[in-house]
């Protein structure tokens, strides 16, 4: 099975609209859109290969659960347009999770670096807004930041899909030519991502150390126990609803209640 040019066209595209967040309803959709998870969604429905995607989707996404960026730099490498052509190729290839984030962190330094000359193309076309505006000329300025889409336009439409065409023997090629080392890091390394991700994310939620306790807990029941995401998670909203009742509120709580 190979990637057809109509769904590399269709994952070039939808990875320039996630790339410039044109969706609907603001920053809820750029915020939903950014997942990984949902990246891998909608590459999945192009390729027809939905559980499949999400199967190595949910193990990417576990590590980015807690990505953050401080002063505009990410706390993970940035994959937002190397998923779109490595996830599709190991759909095609039957490769799993570890190889697609092998792709994916290969490529991300050249993405990264894209991007950086892309936002300064996009400053220049800025600052000729702004001396638009000035000289009151606001219909005219107000094409100027559609144009900045233009470079994330061609770069997302030329990338994806030249990879996507090169067939997954391409990249298992590349991958079966890095040294064992490197595949064997790698793999670690994804084993680890999705622990690193949590704890990114618990570090932010935890307030005190008596909380691990409960993290613990649900441990114990899945490992332990056997018991599914699901019913864990109903367990734990049971807990939290029970500790806000009978959590003691402030006086200022009381009376905003009563208010």
């Amino acid at each position: 099975m190979q990637i057809t040019l109509l769904q590399a066209i269709l994952l070039g595209f939808f990875c320039f609209l996630v790339s410039t967040s044109m969706f609907p309803l603001g920053w809820l959709s750029q915020n939903i859109m950014s997942k990984p998870l949902i990246h891998c969604a909608i590459i999945g429905l192009i390729m027809g290969k939905p559980s499949e995607a999400l199967i190595i989707g949910s193990v990417i996404q576990a590590a980015y659960i807690g990505q953050m960026s401080i002063g505009g730099v990410a706390t993970l490498p940035t994959i937002t347009t190397s998923l779109w052509f490595a996830l599709p190729l190991m759909l095609v290839s039957g490769g799993d999770a570890a190889q697609c984030l092998t792709i994916c962190l290969a490529f991300a330094a050249v993405n990264t670096s894209i991007t950086t000359f892309g936002n300064l193309v996009k400053i220049g076309f800025l600052h000729r807004q702004d001396a638009l505006i000035e000289k009151g000329k606001v219909h005219t300025a107000w094409w100027y930041p559609v144009l900045g889409h233009v470079y994330t336009f061609a770069y997302c439409m030329i990338i994806v899909p030249t990879f996507c065409l090169l067939g997954s023997t391409f990249v298992v090629d590349f991958v079966a030519a890095l040294p064992s080392q490197i595949n064997g890091i790698t793999s670690t390394f994804t084993g680890l991502l999705p622990a690193i991700g949590f704890m990114m994310l618990m570090v932010t939620m935890l307030h005190n150390k008596f909380q691990w306790i409960y993290f613990m807990f649900g441990f114990i029941l899945a490992a332990g126990l056997g018991w599914s995401t699901i019913a864990i998670t109903i367990i734990g909203c049971v807990i939290a609803y029970l500790i806000y009742q009978f959590t003691p509120k402030t006086q200022a709580a009381v009376e905003e209640d009563y208010d």
